[in-house]
């Protein structure tokens, strides 16, 4: 039976490149200027070489979205055992450069079915592990989960950090760096008030 190849090194760094080329573009222009010709620019290659490490631009955003995915799934797993679990989450899901690229996969997403799916089976996963937590710490916070249930908590948490970060990051007069700095406070106090 024959060995499976293994990518050589420098494969794997042109395709990191090109992986932190996407990013970027993503980050300063949008998603909609993410073309094989914009990002063979920004890596210094010729355009179908991007096609030669990714064949379609869909197979370049999944990509772009699996390596972020992978690392942030295993920070929120760590996050939500830490021992201020709400503080630990609402730090990932603040953080403003990684919302900002979300928020560019999301707008992706919606023109990219591939893309569509991917996210769609993240956001399930992450919103599994944070309801199994929630389920079990609520009480501890004094939440009522009959009254705020874990779906809500979680919800509020993913939903505020999002708008409030989206907005701050595009620069948007919402009140949005007041709204991070009352959650902040809401979070230290449910921390501060925590029994276990």
């Amino acid at each position: 039976m024959a060995e499976a190849r293994r990518p050589r090194a420098a494969s794997e760094e042109k395709r990191r490149r090109i992986l932190d080329a996407t990013e970027e573009i993503m980050l300063k222009e949008g998603y909609a200027a993410v073309s094989s010709r914009s990002v063979a620019t920004a890596v210094g290659i010729q355009a179908p070489l991007v096609h030669y490490y990714f064949s379609t631009l869909d197979d370049l955003f999944v990509a772009v979205l699996e390596r972020r995915a992978g690392r942030n799934v295993e920070r929120m797993a760590a996050a939500l055992l830490s021992t201020a679990p709400l503080r630990a989450w609402w730090q990932l899901a603040s953080d403003r450069r990684g919302t900002a690229l979300f928020v560019e996969l999301l707008a992706a997403a919606n023109h990219r079915p591939a893309l569509k799916a991917e996210v769609g089976a993240i956001a399930r996963e992450i919103r599994r592990m944070q309801l199994e937590v929630l389920e079990s710490v609520l009480e501890e916070y004094g939440i009522d989960a009959e009254v705020f249930p874990p779906a809500l908590v979680a919800a509020a948490m993913q939903g505020v950090a999002f708008s409030a970060v989206q907005d701050s990051v595009a620069g948007y007069d919402t009140a949005a760096d007041e709204a991070l700095a009352a959650m902040d406070r809401l979070i230290d106090r449910l921390e501060a008030g925590r029994s276990n």
